[in-house]
């Protein structure tokens, strides 16, 4: 009801709520998990219960592989040792994950060494999950912070205020976060369309790296940047206002959560990012 009157009173409520519920769709496990999931052409569930493979076991291994494309056997093993119990043998998950190569879930490049993915996403989906697996900067204020759990969003919880698992229930100052929260921001898109974005030290591999990791790097630039872009233009066309919303680290040191938005990241990001509200200083 308050959420529906909010809409009512202030149409860019609908943009806001719209805009969580695809980075709620789109959190990257859940939502690739459910491309396997819910696709129809194969019952997969099915299919690895009749081979002896545990669906849970089979799921999270496809997705993984989407995400790392290919890996070494070990560092996959590592990935899905929770699948045994703490302190017993990883060997199973070994024999599970050759067991899914005989079946064809995945390869195997006896050249490398490697397992590669097998059954990828589309192109389509992996654009969604890269737009909005993110928060998104809100396109109304945020809501006030009431206690450390709190969410300054509409209408999801984006947990802690306090960043990664440093959580706890002693004071924090909100007030501090909730005014920072209210700072209306806006994107200068003649900077970021005449400004060239870089990131340092993709002209040459660093000391030590190799081509490969070289050019992952490169295409990792190349798919921020892309997508960056293509956020900043959402925002433009919502009415190039905006807020950001911010947490403490264990440090008590103040973060900006935007991704593709960020006043904290690299000097082009901080040169795109204005206050909406200004003053001519003479």
């Amino acid at each position: 009801m308050e959420i529906k009157s909010g809409i009512e009173s202030n149409p860019m409520m609908g943009h806001q709520i719209e805009l969580e519920k695809l980075y709620n769709k789109n959190q990257l496990l859940r939502r690739v998990k459910r491309e396997f999931t819910d696709q129809k052409e194969v019952d997969l569930y099915a299919f690895m219960k009749a081979r002896g493979i545990d669906p849970d076991f089979g799921y999270d291994l496809l997705v993984q592989l989407v995400l790392h494309k290919r890996t070494t056997l070990p560092t996959m093993v590592g990935i899905l040792r929770h699948h045994v119990k703490e302190g017993a043998s990883l060997q199973p998950i070994a024999d599970m994950i050759l067991k899914c190569c005989e079946h064809d879930l995945c390869d195997w490049n006896p050249v490398t060494n490697q397992l590669v993915v097998r059954a990828d996403i589309t192109k389509e989906v992996q654009e969604e999950l890269d737009r909005y697996q993110f928060p998104l900067p809100m396109v109304v204020e945020p809501r006030k912070l009431r206690d450390n759990l709190d969410s300054a969003y509409i209408s999801m919880n984006d947990g802690s205020v306090i960043l990664r698992d440093n959580h706890h229930d002693d004071d924090v100052c909100l007030d501090h976060l909730n005014r920072v929260n209210k700072i209306q921001f806006t994107l200068d898109n003649d900077t970021a369309n005449m400004i060239r974005n870089r990131w340092r030290n993709l002209d040459k591999p660093k000391t030590g790296e190799s081509k490969q990791d070289f050019e992952r790097r490169k295409r990792a630039f190349e798919k921020y940047d892309r997508t960056a872009k293509i956020v900043m233009s959402q925002i433009t066309k919502l009415g190039n206002c905006f807020w950001l919303t911010h947490k403490y680290d264990k440090r008590g040191r103040v973060y900006c959560q935007g991704y593709h938005i960020n006043y904290q990241g690299a000097p082009w990001n901080k040169s795109v990012v204005h206050l909406f509200d200004k003053e001519i200083v003479s």
